[in-house]
């Protein structure tokens, strides 16, 4: 019941803040959120599940997988709290809103479901809970500036695959490609949600470090409870850094060509993006 209460207390919120009856013009939250943010296991009430932080004022470099991005209000994202055992877990992009009702999260081309928010307007609330990033997100003025990542970690690239590549640079595009592949899956949605990404198994640079080749493994979930492996074959191309409004801390790839099959001796093979035949 209380949950419930809480809910409904985030939504009206909404609308109080933002004059709108429905939620998906601007920032939808219907994702759960604890009354009790820090959730106590046992009588002693001691053992939190996510230890929250104060939101910092001190800039955040961006590190590997993550970007900034400047985003007009209505967002159209759907936020929910990080739920890993343990630590600071933070706020992450549920779900964005598509179609019609699309905000200028999905239209950006960039943010995808699972990113981590890291900051809003210079402030870091990578550790924050689910409240004071709304309370912040509400009370920012339009454009709203982000730190978002991928939450993939450091890329597990074997010495074998690490040794096809010729040059530091060549290493940094195969990580981009990755990356921007994962974000497209979790963009399509249609594999259900990328979790991570296992190994890379095979990389290729040609027309002089400006295309990448990439093969590798990810974890994804069509339930949230069970997990599948799905090989996935991707090729990027370098694109040129014209967009202001988003910055990177790897290169910009754009991909021209995705498949994913599913590890499960079915042969069923899902081409995302086919590459334009010239």
């Amino acid at each position: 019941m209380m949950r419930s209460v809480h809910r409904l207390f985030v939504s009206i919120r909404l609308f109080l803040a933002f004059g709108c009856f429905a939620p998906f013009m601007l920032l939808r939250c219907d994702a759960f959120v604890p009354t009790n943010q820090h959730s106590t296991s046992g009588e002693s009430g001691q053992n939190h599940r996510c230890l929250y932080a104060v939101p910092s004022k001190e800039l955040r470099t961006l590190q590997l997988g993550e970007y900034a991005v400047d985003l007009a209000k209505p967002l159209g994202m759907i936020l929910e709290e990080r739920e890993e055992g343990g630590g600071n877990c933070g706020v992450r992009v549920k779900e964005l809103i598509k179609g019609g009702n699309a905000g200028s999260a999905w239209n950006s081309g960039m943010v995808a479901p699972g990113d981590l928010v890291l900051s809003i307007n210079d402030i870091d609330v990578s550790s924050s809970d689910f409240d004071v990033v709304m309370d912040l997100l509400v009370e920012a003025d339009s454009p709203v500036k982000l730190q978002l990542g991928d939450g993939l970690g450091q890329l597990d690239m074997p010495k074998n695959v690490v040794q096809q590549l010729k040059s530091s640079e060549d290493a940094f595009l195969i990580d981009a490609v990755v990356r921007q592949a994962a974000r497209e899956i979790r963009r399509d949605g249609r594999l259900g949600e990328l979790l991570g990404v296992e190994v890379v198994i095979g990389a290729a640079v040609q027309n002089d470090g400006q295309r990448g080749l990439a093969r590798f493994f990810a974890i994804l979930s069509t339930d949230g409870v069970s997990s599948y492996s799905c090989n996935v074959s991707a090729t990027g191309v370098q694109v040129s850094d014209s967009d202001a409004t988003i910055s990177c801390s790897s290169l910009k790839v754009k991909i021209v060509s995705l498949s994913c099959a599913k590890d499960e001796g079915l042969g069923r093979t899902f081409d995302l993006i086919q590459e334009a035949m010239e």
